[in-house]
């Protein structure tokens, strides 16, 4: 019996499972709580970034393609589709001069505020573009007269 207490190998064991338990435990408690930051956020920033820059990109290559084959005498009219939402935003496109007097295409998100500006080439000098549209809208079009 006087063996059984002076043994001390069983209680290192002991504290070791209880400490690495206790470490164990906090780490993942400390995970859970910051997992939307951590997992979702930062993912979720990167997705609307590119897909932004995406929507910008195809309105702006459209625009392109359409002033490539405007009638000189007459009516074109484009209809296009866009996703309704940008990672879990919705977005409003608008086209627009920048100050250095180029055309512009930003895609703005409507609850982050986050902007993308892509230019259009060379299009700026020859024809204005203006015009807005929001991603929740069910109608997209584009239209140009030139008779007017």
């Amino acid at each position: 019996m006087k063996r059984f207490f002076a043994d001390e190998k069983g209680v290192s064991l002991l504290f070791e499972y209880i400490l690495f338990s206790l470490i164990c435990i906090g780490f993942f408690m400390i995970v859970s709580i910051n997992s939307d930051e951590i997992f979702m956020q930062k993912p979720n920033e990167v997705v609307m970034q590119n897909e932004m820059s995406d929507i910008g990109n195809m309105m702006s290559t459209m625009i392109t393609d359409m002033y490539l084959i405007l009638p000189a005498n007459g009516r074109i009219d484009t209809e296009y589709n866009i996703p309704p939402k940008v990672g879990t935003e919705g977005y409003i496109i608008e086209a627009d001069v920048d100050s250095a007097g180029g055309q512009i295409i930003e895609v703005v998100s409507s609850d982050s505020g986050k902007k993308v500006r892509v230019t259009i080439a060379g299009i700026g000098n020859t024809m204005s573009i203006e015009g807005t549209v929001t991603s929740s809208s069910t109608n997209h079009m584009i239209s140009y007269d030139s008779r007017r």
